[in-house]
């Protein structure tokens, strides 16, 4: 390609912008756009309505709060993309945690043994949950319904009568509580950035090799700049406190493994054509039956996980006892990052992205003064608006037939 050539597909590019933007917004392919644009609307009224909401120790503390919601919303977010819902999740990690809590700190178990044990737990659940689901036909809302009653029961009958067991010496404490030294914050940032930046512009360069429509490099490279500048100007600030804590960088592993996964497998485009046509799906060959167990499985997983760091963050293995509002925030979470409640449509960012948003809307409403009882009507509220945005992104799908 010669130089004049390149400027002139660059110029075309930039013309097209905005009209690009405008399709996309008639058609309902906005993506994360929409939440990243709530989330610095977020951060800029709260930090302006208090200058606390942006300092190191209160990222910190965002930081670990963010990660059990989003871990949980992870789970969530898969079960949605089959186009069901799991009202479990978040009482199985409490049972996990329970259950954790008895094997360490009553029994004296190996640690790592009864971790190994609480996350089969919620392997185990999650499989029989699902084949009641995908095999015997009952409604996913039913099983787990039945599932939440359960496993409270359970978890009450696990603690005994001590029902606040408390974890402040355990593995999972140290655990929820380690930080990184700056350096290593400093490092996993760069690899973080390096492998954002090494995938865009692989992908660009495949598809313009093959022709496609492909993303300008102006383009490219301000995603990345932007990318940059989030992810270090969060570990500068964080570092100035505690640092890193050893949670978040769990929920983004989890969340890049869960992103491959779906994106580059044939497993994940699977998950998807379940969510969006199951009979389609059952035609082209794909093992629909084994595609839902398996998603409540890894789902079941995720929520022990997510019993496992609430406790260490609570220092209460009973603190996940009653866990309706972190099953609500998770549920909101996924919803709100723009994970489609109809099936077939989201990501594993969305999830992480509306854990950003839900933390924050919580935190920043205790910082400057309004009750819980606030923070639930807001976050309902912008709960409400995301499930608008999602359903006349589906309007717009269904007029240019992609929907």
């Amino acid at each position: 390609m010669t130089r004049n050539s390149f400027i002139t597909d660059e110029r075309i590019s930039h013309e097209g912008l905005f009209a690009t933007f405008l399709r996309r917004v008639k058609e309902g392919q906005l993506g994360s756009l929409p939440v990243i644009l709530a989330l610095v609307v977020i951060v800029i009224v709260f930090q302006t309505a208090n200058s606390n909401f942006l300092s190191p120790a209160n990222l910190v503390n965002l930081s670990s709060t963010v990660a059990y919601i989003a871990i949980l919303a992870l789970g969530i977010n898969l079960i949605l993309l089959l186009g069901e819902i799991d009202l479990s999740l978040a009482q199985l990690g409490g049972l996990a945690a329970s259950l954790l809590g008895v094997l360490v700190v009553r029994q004296g178990v190996n640690p790592l043994v009864a971790l190994v044990i609480m996350l089969l737990l919620g392997m185990v659940v999650g499989a029989i949950q699902g084949w009641f689901f995908a095999v015997v036909g009952i409604p996913a809302f039913v099983v787990t319904l039945a599932g939440l009653l359960a496993f409270t029961g359970l978890t009450l009958t696990t603690l005994g009568t001590q029902k606040n067991l408390s974890m402040s010496d355990t593995f999972a404490f140290d655990f929820a509580n380690f930080y990184f030294p700056a350096v290593w914050a400093y490092v996993f940032g760069t690899i973080a950035v390096i492998g954002f930046a090494a995938g865009i512009i692989y992908s660009k360069l495949r598809r313009h090799g093959e022709g496609l429509d492909a993303p300008s490099w102006t383009s490219v490279i301000v995603r990345i700049a932007l990318l940059a500048a989030v992810v270090f100007g969060f570990l500068i600030l964080i570092n100035q406190d505690f640092g890193l804590v050893m949670p978040f960088l769990l929920m983004i592993v989890i969340a890049v493994v869960i992103d491959l996964v779906l994106r580059k497998t044939r497993y994940g485009r699977s998950i998807y054509a379940v969510g969006g046509k199951v009979e389609a799906a059952r035609r082209a060959g794909i093992r629909v039956t084994w595609v839902r167990i398996s998603v409540f499985m890894a789902a079941g997983t995720l929520a022990a996980l997510f019993g496992f760091i609430k406790a260490g963050v609570t220092t209460n293995a009973g603190s996940t006892l009653v866990p309706t509002q972190d099953l609500l925030n998770a549920i909101a979470a996924a919803v709100i990052g723009g994970t489609s409640l109809f099936g077939g449509r989201g990501s594993a960012w969305a999830a992480v992205l509306g854990a950003l948003v839900v933390g924050a809307i919580n935190n920043g409403l205790y910082l400057i003064g309004f009750n819980s009882d606030a923070q639930q009507i807001i976050t309902a509220l912008v709960l409400l608006a995301a499930v608008v945005i999602d359903a006349l992104s589906r309007r717009g799908q269904r007029y240019v037939g992609r929907g």
